[in-house]
């Protein structure tokens, strides 16, 4: 299948088409107008708006074809987006792209095509506005930018789309969030009647929607706010932008709530714009407040904690036992000053202040007003932690909740501290952030975390060892259980996910191993212990517990159960190949393998709780029993041969190891025996000893017969030499004939002497003993190349050999021969020979090459045959023995030799000597 063309922003154009979340929408008359509009002018049957996805290609809108998608890899836009013109195929027959696409070869049988790109305001090309044609045809320019301006259209209707979304999901939130509120938000006229209410109004008022909407909020006023309330909205109608008040309002059930509003007007509409608060808590706590004012002072004296009182600018008015008493001051020490005199640290309130102006947007003036800016700005009580300073100079740390006090009618008349001394919380605090950092580093080293789990909330918690063991950071309770279901192993996910289900049933506490995987492929081994926790009813509502990270014992465990099974499969082939035995420190037998009783021909059940060795044998056999135990119980393997009596009465031989197992103390405690029949190889030797005697009466005769057969047979030769040399001196006129034959004769004997020689040279190869010395070859190839090669017409090159450990005149046989054959099978004016060396690991490597005529790879095993010669005795004098007498000299070495072709068309003779 052919790759379809991408542009190079292709991501960001996918990611531009997903914005307007157009793809599979349903129809609409816009598009379709556009299309209709677009083959009228083109004056083609066919018509799309077409968009294109990652892979496929969507119609949004169609003339003259009902589908509704096709593959983007056939389609013909996909190559229209690749521009910003109009991309035309006049007849997609003649363009090798499309000859066979099956949209030209089957229906709908395109012919003609052209597609202006749907090109969006960030210069993506989503898509095309194309016209398709049964036949071939050609579009006028200005039937080209007409299909441009169209498909620009389509691009605003896109864009349109898209702000319609954004509004109606801006209207749905905001609908939403006045639906939800708790405050009380609605829409009123300038004259006071509401339009619109939320259903807060219900909530608050206890009054329906339909109660309220239409009516005067003035029906719902009490009538004492009545003249303070046209006020504040007198203000709106000269012009004021905002306005907050607090009034009462009636409930459906006649009681009252106290309401702080905020409005603005609308200046086209004079609608107005309200949220209300519901402040009657807060009221009736002020309430509170006001009514123990009066008691103010025997409440502060009598009170623990530091109390100070101060008006609205920060002077202290009060200032109770509890204040004496923590800071060291007398209430007339301070009375009249303006808080917070020294009692804070100054680093503490600018530290503070540059907090608030962060947080509120204001610069706080003083240091007064950044301790009570909080109370006063949220209208309630505001705690916080600060550092007080005594008289004396110590400093501590305090809690202190600062509240506005405010008169009968709500207005603010000062503040009221209450400070506690922390210091003894600071330092259980402290030991509590000590205590977790030490249970903290005892999980990580003990390998342990501890966990608690909310059924219904779904909600996990875990401690910092459980982290570490998950290798995961500290996340949101939110996105825990999720972090965690992830690095479970898949195949224990669903095994932990049973476990809850019958957990919420049983109630009982479950012990379980599983495994988490980690994204590089590690994975660590989980030991939980858990257990229930329930409600009043016995409803199991959470889990808690501890994990512990086993991965180091498992993989033990692992390797003791893969021993345990390498310790039975050696014991099963012990058992498969072995005769063994197990005794305890007496020798009494506690173990016996099928072997061991097949050779003993004793069952099992006889052997057990027998002493293995008896005495009768005889006092050699008991002698070696007693030495056998002297020497193992001391705790020594002993190793060796035993002859033992089977139950029919016949002896058996073994080679046997009997290993002692020694205890803490260093005694043993049982031996192991592990033994082999070698009756036969016993037998074996016994035999082989006779053949050895023989071979070696043998070979003392094949010797002996080797000399009389020289003797013998050379004698004759040397006479007939002598007769043919005296007839050569008595004959010296004798004719050319005559004397050819006669000089063919002395060849002829000279090869005889030659053959016997050779023969008993190669007889006693292997048989005689020759000591070994050290060789320098150097030496030993130059009186060889001295002595056998001529010093006319031969180029001799040797390189520089090694001094070698052998027997020296097998060498001396092996090089001479070589050389003498290089010689003697030369064809050439100019002989060359080559003597290289090659040192390999084990071996010595040489090389001895000619430039003679070589010999053909169907001869190269032939020639190292006994009697075997390439060319006929006639022409080249040789007894077929040197080459044979070679290989069987390096054959007996341990070395290997064979032959080459060499770059010069002759032969190499490659062979290796052991180091």
């Amino acid at each position: 299948m052919k790759k379809f063309p991408q542009p190079t922003n292709e991501l960001e154009r996918i990611k531009a088409l997903k914005k307007y979340a157009i793809m599979d929408s349903l129809p609409e008359e816009e598009y379709d107008a556009i299309t209709k509009l677009a083959s009228f002018i083109c004056g083609t049957p066919i018509s799309l708006v077409s968009l294109l996805d990652e892979d496929r290609q969507w119609f949004k809108s169609t003339v003259g074809i009902d589908a509704k998608e096709t593959r983007r890899e056939i389609s013909f836009c996909q190559y229209a987006i690749m521009s910003d013109d109009v991309y035309e195929i006049n007849n997609a027959l003649e363009d090798g792209k499309f000859v066979d696409n099956p949209l030209v070869t089957g229906d709908p049988n395109i012919r003609f095509y052209a597609g202006a790109p749907i090109k969006d305001e960030n210069g993506f090309n989503l898509g095309t506005l194309c016209v398709i044609d049964t036949v071939p045809r050609k579009l006028s320019e200005q039937q080209k930018e007409s299909l441009k301006l169209l498909s620009n259209q389509v691009v605003s209707l896109l864009k349109l789309r898209n702000k319609n979304t954004v509004l109606e999901t801006a209207q749905k939130e905001f609908i939403n969030f006045v639906a939800l509120s708790k405050d009380l938000v609605c829409i009123a006229n300038i004259d006071g009647n509401f339009y619109k209410v939320n259903p807060a109004f219900t909530t608050v008022l206890g009054y329906e929607i339909d109660e309220v909407e239409g009516q005067s909020f003035f029906k719902f006023l009490h009538p004492d706010d009545h003249e303070k309330t046209i006020l504040e909205v007198e203000k709106l109608a000269n012009g004021q932008q905002s306005i907050s008040f607090e009034n009462r309002f009636y409930c459906k059930d006649r009681t009252i709530v106290f309401l702080s509003w905020n409005t603005s007007p609308d200046p086209e509409t004079g609608n107005l714009y309200c949220i209300a608060r519901d402040m009657t808590a807060e009221k009736k706590q002020q309430e509170i407040l006001f009514n123990l004012t009066t008691d103010l002072t025997a409440i502060l004296n009598s009170a623990e904690f530091s109390i100070i009182a101060t008006d609205i600018n920060g002077t202290i008015k009060q200032f109770n036992q509890g204040a004496e008493k923590l800071l060291g001051y007398k209430s007339e020490e301070v009375i009249g000053l303006q808080y917070p005199f020294s009692f804070h640290l100054e680093s503490e309130i600018k530290e503070d202040a540059e907090a608030l102006t962060k947080e509120y947007g204001v610069a706080v003036a003083t240091p007064f007003e950044t301790l009570v800016y909080k109370a006063k700005t949220l209208k309630a009580a505001n705690s916080q932690e600060w550092t007080y300073v005594n008289k004396n100079g110590t400093i501590f740390p305090i809690q202190l909740s600062m509240t506005a006090i405010h008169d009968e009618i709500g207005e603010t008349i000062g503040y009221l501290g209450i400070a506690k001394d922390i210091t003894k919380e600071k330092e259980a605090e402290d030991n509590l952030i000590k205590n977790k950092l030490l249970l903290d580093e005892s999980q990580r080293i003990a390998k342990i975390g501890s966990w608690k789990y909310d059924v219904s909330s779904k909600e996990l918690i875990w401690s910092k060892g459980h982290y570490l063991i998950f290798e995961l950071g500290e996340l949101p309770a939110a996105e825990l259980n999720a972090a965690y279901r992830a690095r479970i192993h898949p195949e224990d996910l669903v095994m932990l996910d049973q476990l809850e289900n019958n957990f919420a049933k049983s109630k009982e506490d479950f012990k379980i191993n599983y495994r988490i995987l980690f994204p590089d492929g590690r994975m660590k081994y989980i030991l939980e212990i858990g257990s229930a926790f329930t409600d009043d009813n016995e409803n199991v509502i959470g889990m808690q517990g501890n994990i512990q990270d086993v991965t180091d014992i498992q993989i033990a465990q692992n390797k003791i159960a893969d021993k345990a099974k390498e310790i039975n499969d050696i014991r099963a082939a012990l058992d498969e190949a072995a005769i063994v035995n197990i005794s305890d420190e007496a020798g009494v037998l506690t173990y016996v393998n099928d072997k061991f009783c097949k050779l003993s021909q004793y069952s099992e059940t006889e052997l057990l709780g027998q002493r293995l060795y008896s005495n009768d044998l005889g006092t050699e056999a008991s002698v070696l029993v007693r030495k056998i135990w002297l020497y193992i119980i001391n705790g020594k393997t002993w190793k060796g041969q035993l002859q033992q009596l089977a139950k029919d009465g016949s002896l058996y031989w073994v080679e046997t190891t009997i290993v002692p197992f020694i205890d803490k103390t260093g005694k043993p405690y049982q031996y192991v025996a592990i033994s082999f029949d070698i009756t036969e190889k016993k037998l074996a030797e016994v035999n082989l000893t006779d053949a050895l005697i023989d071979l070696e009466k043998n070979n003392k005769e094949l010797d002996q017969f080797a000399y009389v057969v020289s003797h013998d047979l050379k004698a004759p030769l040397r006479a007939i030499n002598n007769l043919a040399e005296w007839i050569v001196e008595d004959m010296p006129e004798m004719p050319d004939d005559v004397r050819k034959n006669l000089s063919l004769l002395r060849g002829r004997i000279l090869r005889m002497e030659n053959l016997i020689n050779g023969v008993l040279d190669y007889s006693r190869i292997g048989r005689t003993k020759i000591e070994k010395e050290s060789i320098d070859l150097n030496e030993l190839v130059g009186h060889i190349v001295e002595s056998l090669i001529p010093v006319e017409n031969y180029k001799v090159t040797v390189s520089n050999l090694p001094v070698v450990f052998n027997a020296k005149i097998l060498l001396y046989q092996v090089f001479s021969n070589l050389f003498s054959n290089a010689v003697k099978y030369n064809d050439k004016e100019q002989g060359i020979i080559d003597c290289s060396y090659t040192d390999t690991e084990d071996f010595h490597q040489f090389t001895i090459a000619d430039n003679g005529p070589g010999i053909e790879p169907e001869y190269r095993d032939k020639v190292f045959g006994v009697f075997q010669t390439i060319q006929a005795r006639d022409k080249k004098e040789s007894t077929g023995i040197g080459l044979s007498i070679v290989k069987k000299i390096i054959d007996e070495g341990g070395g290997s030799i064979h032959i080459e072709t060499n770059n010069k068309g002759g032969a190499s003779f490659v062979f290796t000597v052991p180091k």
